[in-house]
């Protein structure tokens, strides 16, 4: 797929933080759980907790200087074991889960995920980011990937690896196109390694969602896009 198709096709990207972190993504930027746990530095027995195995509930780590940070759990990963490529580990898949930072590619999907019986009952805080000003800057470390990878609710589930996450220039796009249709999504996720520091710097509006629609706007800049 070529990086001009990506953002014509999808030119806004979102992602659902934790209500109220704004303010620390702001000052840290978006963060992967494995880059929130190096920055906190819990026990032993902490980061193995939440790096480790499937978690079942969600983490908070705090500290006096950084606040509190909170770790979502890891629930729609309900049949990992029975979803994974041969030759690949749950270990190996979930590192690849806890090193990225992801983000959704239509706000269709995004309001799905909000409006599920469990997200639905809490309040979340949304940003919708700029595809193309944020592959300008990191498009060479972006993947992309045609499945919700943390979910694996079912035993039919796609099986899972850590090859399910592809550069931008080698994803089989006409391919997914074809299989799904007009009205299937031919790219689901967006990922990047570890942490984005300046997503601030590309981020159009930030919204506070609680019963599954958008109820504050935290911010939004000047002359903004209009969405996908």
């Amino acid at each position: 797929m070529r990086r001009g198709d990506l953002v014509r096709e999808h030119p806004m990207l979102y992602h659902m933080a934790a209500d109220g972190t704004w303010p620390a993504i702001q000052a840290r930027g978006l963060l992967s759980t494995q880059a929130i746990v190096d920055l906190y530095a819990p026990p032993p027995p902490g980061r193995a907790e939440i790096l480790s195995v499937v978690r079942r509930t969600a983490i908070t780590l705090d500290d006096p200087v950084l606040g509190p940070a909170v770790i979502r759990d890891q629930t729609p990963l309900r049949f990992l074991d029975e979803c994974l490529q041969p030759g690949t580990s749950a270990q190996e898949f979930l590192h690849a889960l806890n090193n990225r930072v992801f983000f959704w590619l239509t706000r269709q999907r995004l309001g799905t995920l909000l409006n599920a019986r469990l997200n639905r009952q809490l309040a979340h805080t949304v940003l919708s980011v700029d595809t193309g000003e944020l592959l300008a800057r990191y498009g060479d470390q972006v993947q992309l990937s045609p499945y919700n990878t943390g979910s694996t609710y079912a035993r039919t589930s796609p099986r899972r690896g850590p090859d399910i996450f592809v550069d931008v220039e080698e994803y089989p796009h006409d391919a997914w196109r074809a299989r799904r249709g007009k009205t299937g999504d031919a790219v689901v996720e967006l990922t990047l390694p570890y942490s984005v520091p300046d997503i601030v710097d590309m981020t159009v509006r930030v919204e506070r969602w609680a019963g599954g629609v958008p109820v504050e706007t935290l911010f939004e800049r000047a002359s903004a896009p209009v969405t996908g």
